[in-house]
């Protein structure tokens, strides 16, 4: 998934940073009533400026084909410029590029390199990419503890994929042992994020533990998310 940067501070050298951020908004406003054209102008214009959130959504509409012809090649081009001033997003996106071979040679080593600047700025899906690049062996050796490291990283921050794919590791024992108790409860929030496919984990897992264990787990998910993911099994 591509990110499209939703609100941002921008520092522009051809105009005030409220005039700026007044342009950036209205760009986000034509693209919710998918006049995307007129999101082209608004963000264009920063984007040439310099303004790497602008930088990043020209290559999300040159992505996905929005006002514009679709073109990756010239998606990649916006995403690096974001990319290089730091812009965890861009990062993320210049990633994916590469993951899937959009507009660029498919290369999983120069996504790896990409998602992990993105995650340490604590970017939840980059985080989640690294997960399933070391879970899959993708760029690098397979390694189920890195992978569940960065699952749960990315999960603490509510993010539904992370917290399948964790679930999913601590039900089939990757790297170590079966902890269908856990699998439960992380499955069931990834069902509270909209990740209904989690309900297969939470099958599985309820054929290895007694009713009364079962009973628990509504409780500590709800403790969970009541501690903002601070006290959650791990």
């Amino acid at each position: 998934m591509n990110l499209l940067l939703r609100a941002a501070l921008l520092c522009c050298c051809i105009t005030s940073p409220v005039a700026a951020a007044d342009a950036f908004q209205a760009g986000l406003s034509a693209m919710e009533r998918g006049h995307y054209s007129t999101a082209m102008r608004a963000w264009l214009k920063l984007g040439k400026a310099g303004a790497a959130e602008a930088q990043n959504n020209v290559g999300h509409l040159y992505e996905e084909g929005f006002g514009v012809s679709q073109n990756y090649a010239e998606a990649m081009v916006w995403y690096r410029q974001a990319a290089d001033q730091g812009l965890a997003e861009a990062q993320h996106n210049v990633g994916m590029l590469y993951y899937h071979g959009y507009g660029v040679a498919q290369n999983s080593r120069e996504s790896l390199k990409w998602f992990k600047r993105a995650s340490q700025q604590d970017l939840a899906d980059s985080q989640y990419m690294l997960g399933l690049s070391y879970h899959q062996g993708k760029g690098v050796g397979l390694d189920y503890e890195f992978a569940k490291y960065w699952f749960h990283k990315s999960a603490v921050q509510n993010y539904a994929n992370a917290q399948f794919m964790y679930a999913y590791m601590l039900q089939a024992g990757d790297g170590g042992e079966s902890e269908p108790i856990k699998a439960l409860v992380w499955a069931q929030l990834a069902e509270r994020n909209g990740k209904a496919d989690a309900s297969d984990i939470s099958d599985l897992s309820r054929l290895l533990v007694e009713d009364d264990e079962q009973a628990r787990v509504p409780a500590l998910a709800s403790q969970c998310l009541e501690t903002n993911y601070k006290q959650c099994p791990k």
